[in-house]
């Protein structure tokens, strides 16, 4: 004879425990880590770059004699060109900085990485540390408002594009968030608008997935589009202002794509090469 099972529910505690059993790791202790990691270093580069900027204008004497306080017009002059030279240095001081800091940090692989283990992925631990030097890089404080332009121009530029990122032969007005930029790839004549963020990752529940993102030369793309990493933009394409490129998607040459989430609306006729050889009369 066999004995009839009957289903019961669970009681209610009994459902708490089975659901707070299943749950994954909380990721709390790892953030607040992570932005306390980022208070030391932002603090750090900064108060290093402002003492040894600091230290340096006193070694050559580079300061102005007499007080700026109470100065008659001549002697402000000449404290705010001095001032303007120290912030000058400061921001070169502050853009090497990142780039030494940069050197000891393995680059994270590409992949798909858990969030859900209860050990840290070292590759997850490489990316935060790339993130919190890329956040310090976009988000410098004052007066680091020429981290930017300093990155950009040689000789920083040709250490910036190898060793921090993002390779590029393009160079921007406006700086554009690229984030994981060692995972960026950008060709020539790349126009990147205003606010826009370009990613070398995109998140999943559960995980992480770091993918190249590559954006190939002629390319126009709008001001506070968003694209995802693992995108493939190809030459001549363009994207509109506010778009959201969805991860894994390839825009094809000559392409203009649009919306939320963004599709392909039209093709463009190809650029036109600007023809540079003389004319004869």
């Amino acid at each position: 004879m066999v004995d009839s099972v009957q289903e019961t529910a669970p009681a209610p505690e009994a459902a708490a425990a089975s659901v707070g059993s299943s749950r994954r790791p909380d990721l709390g202790g790892a953030l607040r880590t992570f932005l306390g990691i980022d208070i030391a270093v932002r603090l750090f580069i900064w108060s290093t770059a402002l003492a040894l900027a600091t230290a340096a204008y006193t070694a050559l004497g580079a300061w102005p004699e007499g007080s700026l306080i109470g100065a008659d017009l001549g002697q402000a002059w000449h404290w705010g060109q001095r001032l303007t030279g120290w912030v000058v240095l400061f921001n070169l001081i502050y853009v090497l900085e990142l780039i030494v800091l940069r050197l000891p940090i393995p680059t994270p692989k590409e992949g798909r990485y858990p969030t859900t283990e209860r050990k840290p992925n070292m590759q997850l631990l490489w990316s935060c540390l790339v993130a919190v030097l890329t956040k310090a890089r976009y988000q410098a404080p004052f007066p680091g408002f020429l981290v930017f332009h300093f990155a950009s121009l040689p000789p920083l530029v040709w250490l910036m594009g190898p060793i921090f990122g993002p390779r590029s032969k393009t160079c921007y007005v406006t700086d554009p968030q690229i984030i994981d930029p060692h995972l960026i790839t950008l060709g020539r004549n790349v126009v990147i608008g205003f606010n826009t963020t370009v990613a070398g990752h995109y998140q999943e529940r559960d995980a992480v997935v770091f993918k190249r993102t590559i954006i190939e030369d002629d390319v126009l793309v709008g001001g506070h589009a968003v694209i995802f990493g693992g995108v493939h933009i190809k030459a001549g394409a363009m994207i509109g202002a506010g778009a959201i490129v969805l991860p894994g998607t390839v825009v094809g040459p000559n392409e203009f794509w649009a919306g939320v989430p963004a599709r392909k609306l039209r093709d463009l006729s190809p650029a036109t090469a600007i023809d540079t050889t003389p004319q004869r009369a």
